[in-house]
């Protein structure tokens, strides 16, 4: 008896709560009667246009695949550690791919580029890929076999965001300009009728371009060991060790001055320009930019120094 009115109790109290809750809006029934959460989850279809297909892939574990892209890459990731997957060093548009071990299950890459595009690979193992290097240029999407030979890669050096073309563009601009506008004239050095010369210091959206003449008027070829650039104290005291910091360029563009002849870089009679491009850098009043230009088996090395208000002064906007 004891536990019936037990039973009664208990089914009373949840009778009472569920019209409590029903009050509230916390229970609803639907059409049928049965009793539905206001919480509950939807689930939604995907439509055609919401899904974004992948670009099928194959890896091998003794070759390497590699990637080139339109735009640097801002993002990367692999679904698996199975696959080595990272940007070519020193490059920004260039991803490659390569199985970490022989035999790997079927995962994805996701890429995506500083212009915004999103890039999904389905990859797979196969020791013998029929795509090893594979350029997504634009209008790829809809097809992925096309072969765009016609159509040179770009490829994004590492700190300058720009493509090779455009660095080669700016290079001759730079060369054209100096034909026609002020040059630098007081940064030269000259041994044995072998002459260096800065003609163009330029910036562009922080990079330093540097612009540099070579014109051979001795009957000697002069062999280019190398040029290196630096930021030096301007005076070095005694007993103080000097500071230098190199710098590195990220471009480097030749071009013979004139008509091309067959005369290569050092030839006696041969004129050259140089444009290296630079990452962003400062020098302060008390330091020197340098360039240090070193003969190959020889001794006719020189030096351009470029003080505080040259660098500031002289240089131009391109």
């Amino acid at each position: 008896m004891k536990n019936l009115k037990y039973l009664l109790s208990c089914c009373l109290t949840l009778f009472s709560l569920l019209m409590e809750a029903q009050t509230l809006n916390l229970i609803k029934t639907d059409s049928t009667g049965l009793i539905s959460s206001a919480n509950q989850k939807k689930v939604l279809t995907f439509k055609e246009h919401n899904i974004k297909g992948s670009y099928p892939v194959s890896v091998a574990f003794y070759k390497t695949t590699h990637i080139v892209f339109d735009a640097p890459i801002k993002y990367f990731d692999a679904g698996s550690n199975r696959i080595i997957c990272d940007r070519v060093e020193g490059v920004d548009n260039v991803l490659k791919l390569k199985a970490a071990q022989i035999g790997i299950f079927e995962t994805n890459v996701t890429v995506i580029t500083h212009d915004g595009k999103y890039y999904s690979f389905l990859v797979s193992y196969n020791e013998s890929p029929n795509k090893l290097n594979i350029t997504m240029a634009a209008g790829l999407n809809d097809a992925f076999e096309k072969q765009v030979s016609d159509r040179p890669e770009k490829i994004v050096f590492s700190d300058t965001y720009y493509t090779e073309t455009e660095m080669i563009h700016f290079s001759k601009k730079m060369i054209e300009l100096s034909k026609t506008r002020h040059t630098i004239q007081h940064i030269a050095d000259k041994v044995g009728k072998v002459q260096f010369k800065l003609i163009q210091l330029v910036t562009k959206e922080g990079k330093i371009i540097v612009c540099i003449s070579m014109k051979n008027s001795s009957p000697l070829d002069y062999g280019l060991e190398y040029m290196k650039f630096y930021v030096r104290d301007k005076t070095k005291r005694k007993k103080e060790v000097s500071q230098e910091i190199e710098l590195n360029p990220n471009f480097v563009y030749l071009e013979q001055e004139g008509a091309p002849d067959g005369r290569k870089l050092g030839d006696a009679g041969a004129y050259f320009n140089f444009v290296f491009m630079m990452p962003k850098f400062s020098i302060g009043k008390d330091k020197n930019f340098e360039i240090d230009i070193v003969e190959k088996d020889g001794s006719r090395n020189m030096n351009l120094k470029i003080d505080y208000e040259t660098f500031y002064y002289q240089m131009k906007k391109l």
